[in-house]
């Protein structure tokens, strides 16, 4: 910066006494020149602003300035300033030169290895198969956009299942404790996934929703997804193009629902959005038993940082609470005044209703139970963990530091809120939750919250998969956990089902997913059709063999179990799996493991 600010600071002097020489008049050449550079310092933000850079893009755009400066230069400057026998025509030819050289060997796709740079960490999932690929790219105003899509040898949605949930379970958890609601505001729209959530309430009157970029909202048409339609061209939906904290400070319009999920605490400019002051805005906007829902990210903030953001969220909230599935993305939730109870009709509504109770589902919240099990604390417990720290507040925004989190600390920090008995006990004593939760719902609940844990600790540490599985299978009637634990979801074997039926024969990628949804139905018999498919395929891995192998016992084909076993037994390697394994098909189904 400083050759680029030094050389600005002679050139205006320069350029002033040149016009003065021209002009004469001292005062004269100094409002003239004044002038002009003010009218090109105000001209020049909105040119590139909103023409160059939303059409060319920003390095196209430092090209056509550059070379802009160039040419005004040359039209400037005199036919007696080119000559070789002058000092400064030396000087002009010699930056012309140098200018064309430039642009002849400048990289021109330098900005494509930024963006390349950028899809490095979404290449591939956690499991390494799945490729991303850009299939749009916006450069605007304020922010500069890259769409990415997952697939998987056929396509994908462009969301993340795991986004999916957290996002939506920001408008059904206030939806569910306020199902009276009729206006809603959504702070920071992203993918639209939250807002996609509001729409499917039909008892919504009015969504309105800010964002402070206007390119999020141009990109609303891009989104895919199974049964997603843009969020936007809902009538009920009307969007601000706005800072979301102005729009608080400035709109008299009260609202049933406040929900927002604005960039992590941690991005530059976002930590005023997470402050007391910000809190206090969203429950001066809400009605009377109002919600206001907020994303607290704590994989992202360091174990202080994240109680800096709740104790700042309970000073505004004194009814405050925390919600998340199985994992460390946590909702905090917050009423206005002492709430009311909700009646058991009035909350499953929400599942009983075509819309909300399929995405529900389709997000792993299948009963009105399972959003019991996603209760972490509430206000009085919030008080105890932050007595002794302070609020993150606009005066003292460095309460969130730069430094990175601390993954093992976060997790001793979330455990205890994820460990099934612990976690039960406190949902039933929670005077809050004694106030809104409709008691005829509290029967069965440590299943859903022993789910939640152990979802948890196999994302969080691994887990015995087939362990898992029997548990889910024998133990519950879910799907989601089904789904998940054999690295599927809803929105992949919807896509799964629709390229099977559109084929002969399910293509071989689709297969790993067709099998957990039969097993998600409890359609054990469907599953192992599939599984014994892959055998003439020659695609049949080990892991494959000892499913089927578990299946048939849990099926009641114990012999073909053995039979399985024995013609494969080159492939099955004994460890501490297989010896467990073996033991528990024979204790639980009589198999008779082969012989060493």
């Amino acid at each position: 910066m400083f050759p680029v600010a030094f050389l600005s600071g002679i050139l205006f002097p320069s350029i002033l006494a040149s016009v003065q020489a021209s002009v004469g008049d001292r005062m004269n050449s100094i409002g003239l020149t004044t002038l002009f550079n003010t009218t090109g310092a105000a001209a020049g933000p909105l040119l590139a602003g909103f023409a160059l850079l939303p059409t060319i893009g920003f390095q196209w755009s430092l090209i056509f300035c550059s070379v802009g400066y160039a040419l005004i230069g040359i039209l400037v400057s005199g036919r007696s300033s080119w000559s070789f026998r002058r000092a400064v025509g030396l000087i002009i030819i010699g930056l012309s030169a140098v200018l064309i050289l430039i642009l002849a060997i400048f990289p021109y796709h330098r900005d494509e290895a930024h963006f390349a740079h950028a899809t490095r960490p979404y290449e591939m999932d956690d499991y390494g198969r799945s490729l991303a690929h850009p299939i749009k790219k916006v450069e605007g105003i304020s922010d500069t956009f890259q769409l990415l899509r997952l697939t998987n040898a056929f396509s994908m949605s462009a969301t993340n299942p795991h986004s999916q949930r957290y996002m939506r379970l920001f408008g059904y958890i206030p939806l569910a404790f306020r199902p009276e609601s009729t206006d809603v505001l959504l702070i920071c729209y992203g993918c639209g996934v939250t807002a996609d959530a509001f729409v499917r309430e039909s008892h919504l009157k009015r969504i309105d929703v800010v964002d402070i970029s206007k390119e999020v909202f141009d990109l609303a048409d891009s989104y895919s997804g199974i049964n997603y339609s843009n969020p936007l061209r809902d009538p009920r939906v009307t969007a601000f193009v706005q800072d979301g904290r102005f729009f608080l400070q400035a709109s008299p319009r009260q609202y049933d629902i406040i929900s927002g999920e604005p960039p992590p605490p941690k991005v530059a400019g976002s930590v005023n959005l997470y402050t007391e002051e910000f809190f206090s805005l969203m429950h001066s906007r809400l009605k009377e038993g109002g919600i206001a829902t907020f994303w607290l990210p704590i994989n992202q903030l360091k174990v202080a940082e994240a109680k800096a953001i709740l104790r700042a969220f309970h000073n505004a909230f004194s009814n405050a609470s925390v919600w998340a599935s199985a994992d460390q993305e946590w909702i905090m939730m917050g009423i206005k005044g002492p709430g009311r109870g909700v009646r058991e009709e009035e909350m499953g509504r929400l599942w009983s209703e075509a819309g909300t109770g399929a995405d529900l589902r389709r997000i792993g919240v299948e009963v009105p139970q399972q959003l019991a099990a996603l209760f972490l604390m509430d206000g009085e417990e919030i008080d105890r963990i932050t007595r002794d720290i302070a609020p993150l507040t606009d005066f003292y925004p460095k309460r969130l530091s730069d430094a990175p989190w601390d993954e093992q600390a976060t997790h001793r920090f979330a455990w205890p809120y994820m460990e099934a008995a612990a976690a039960v006990h406190r949902f039933l004593w929670s005077p809050l939750i004694n106030r809104i939760w409709p008691e005829t719902l509290n029967k069965s609940l440590h299943s859903f919250f022993a789910v939640r844990e152990s979802r948890y600790l196999s994302e969080l540490m691994g887990s015995n998969k087939l362990a898992e599985l029997d548990l889910y299978l024998r133990g519950s009637r879910l799907r989601t956990p089904v789904l998940e634990v054999l690295r599927s979801d809803e929105f992949r074997l919807s896509i799964a089902e629709r390229v099977a039926l559109n084929s002969e024969s399910p293509p071989t990628e689709t297969l790993p997913d067709l099998v957990a949804g039969a097993l998600a139905s409890r359609h054990v018999s469907e599953a192992i059709r599939l599984l014994e498919m892959e055998r003439n395929r020659e695609s049949r891995g080990v892991n494959d063999i000892l499913l089927l192998t578990y299946l048939y016992c849990l099926n009641g084909s114990v012999d073909k179990a053995e039979t399985l076993v024995a013609g494969n037994a080159g492939s099955i390697k004994r460890d501490w799996f297989i010896d467990w394994l073996w033991a528990k098909l024979e204790t639980d189904f009589g198999f008779r493991p082969p012989a060493d």
